[in-house]
């Protein structure tokens, strides 16, 4: 999929349409796609609340897409589908089960973990008036670096390259926290039960 050619061909109703997708099957990159759109509204193309709101609710909409299928048909109808690995959803249904709802919210900022989020709330039926606020307050925040790194750098590589670093640094401490969390004793031996 051509993330620039169907910004260019569809405006607000592409970036929304793509991350509905985005929400329920993690394709196309939410990443990709929202340094793109930054980079249109360097152009003057778009506009960054309108991309924010657009994307927002759009990757909610998947989101809710994917809760309920699994809330309805369950772990098995989502595991055919070969996108989430049952061990990780597993660990993160119990992270989420102990650790409440924030703990949704901050998922849902994580790259490689916000994928598993709403599988996790579908399974532990996490209530559907806290979870739908959630998954559009975080997809919102989701965007900021981004669009922003779009922005600025556009399609200058080097400059972005520079400034990838210092991201999947921090990325990677984020993310490792969350993941000796879901991969402590405390969560394993609740799967084990």
């Amino acid at each position: 999929m051509n993330i620039e050619a169907t910004i260019i061909a569809l405006g607000y109703l592409g970036i929304f349409l793509m991350m509905i997708a985005n929400g329920t099957i993690s394709f196309p990159s939410s990443q990709v796609l929202y340094i793109i759109a930054g980079y249109f509204v360097f152009t003057g193309d778009l506009n960054v609340v309108l991309i924010i709101f657009f994307g927002a609710v759009g990757n909610t909409i998947g989101c809710i897409i994917l809760y309920e299928i699994t809330r309805q048909k369950g772990l098995d109808y989502i595991l055919k589908w070969k996108i989430f690995p049952q061990k990780e959803v597993q660990k993160i249904t119990v992270a989420l089960h102990k650790k409440g709802l924030w703990f949704l919210f901050l998922g849902k900022l994580l790259p490689a973990i916000k994928v598993f989020v709403p599988v996790a709330a579908g399974m532990g039926k996490a209530r559907r008036e806290l979870f739908i606020p959630i998954m559009l307050i975080s997809s919102a925040i989701w965007t900021a670096p981004f669009l922003a790194i779009g922005f600025y750098f556009g399609k200058s590589s080097g400059l972005f390259g520079k400034y990838a670093v210092v991201l999947v640094i921090v990325a990677i401490i984020v993310v490792g926290i969350f993941y000796k969390y879901i991969n402590s004793k405390e969560v394993l031996n609740e799967i084990e039960k």
